[in-house]
């Protein structure tokens, strides 16, 4: 009758060490988390940004498209296959959807993701849990969300970004006057998913954007950026515009941004935590 006394202490025994160990480890990972929320205070950077178990590699078809980009070209041996890796998962996450007859190839999808990965590359978290699909129309679009014509628009409900490819080519260019379709739409991503997660690149993220409106809080200053128009007009429409504007600035013209306004440079810089222009 007592046949059963010794399976049944051994198994309460083992649920009792794996449930002790998950919450030492759950302790362990919010007390991690808390030294480098500190680190990051006085640091202004993670502990780390890449850490992976394995390295993903492009096929040849898609790592002649980066080999052919600027800024995939200025990184180390080590930072480019950081970088292939990136592109690699971001196309295994995010699905492209053609409107309107237009058919997706491996340029497109390949120009907006190196564009995606490389306003990210600062981040540890770099999949966005907001996103996970880009549409693409041939050019402007109705927006069945703004009822209006668009370009280009971020709609967090559905995880998904809308542009129309005429213009993110323009953008991508650089033929389109400093504008950039693509790095704007994509910061607006960013931004959103700062306020709705809590990992840490979002705090630095959104931590830094508060720092940096605090910062826009002296008249002074705001007079300066209007009366330099280094910022386009639509950089006022709202705060939200402000960041997109301004991380197309620092993206498509770091040196002048840093020449003329290294407050607005270094705020970004910290945001972003993207520090390639400087390496």
């Amino acid at each position: 009758m007592f046949e059963g006394e010794p399976s049944n202490t051994v198994f309460q025994n083992t649920i009792g060490v794996i449930v002790t160990a998950a919450i030492v480890l759950i302790c362990v990972y919010y007390v991690l988390r808390y030294l480098e929320s500190v680190y990051v205070k006085y640091n202004k950077k993670p502990y780390f940004i890449h850490l992976y178990p394995t390295l993903k590699e492009l096929p040849p078809h898609l790592q002649k498209f980066l080999n052919d980009n600027d800024f995939y070209n200025t990184l180390n041996k080590k930072r480019k296959r950081y970088f292939a890796h990136r592109v690699f998962r971001v196309l295994e996450e995010i699905q492209f959807v053609g409107r309107e007859g237009l058919v997706i190839n491996d340029f497109m999808r390949m120009q907006i993701t190196i564009m995606f990965t490389q306003l990210t590359f600062g981040m540890r978290h770099y999949l966005l849990e907001y996103l996970n699909t880009i549409v693409l129309y041939p050019t402007s679009f109705y927006s069945i969300l703004n009822k209006t014509e668009n370009i280009g628009e971020f709609n967090p409900r559905s995880k998904a970004l809308v542009l129309s490819w005429k213009d993110f080519q323009k953008g991508n260019l650089h033929q389109d006057k400093g504008k950039n379709l693509g790095i704007h739409e994509i910061t607006h991503a960013i931004h959103y998913n700062s306020i709705k997660n809590n990992n840490i690149s979002c705090e630095i993220f959104y931590d830094t954007f508060l720092l940096l409106e605090a910062y826009l809080g002296s008249s002074e200053i705001r007079n300066k950026i209007v009366d330099t128009k280094i910022l386009r007009d639509y950089a006022y429409t709202n705060k939200f515009e402000f960041i997109a504007v301004l991380i197309e600035v620092f993206m498509e013209s770091p040196k002048e941004l840093k020449k003329r306004f290294p407050e607005l440079y270094s705020y970004v810089v910290q945001m972003l935590n993207f520090r390639y222009f400087e390496s």
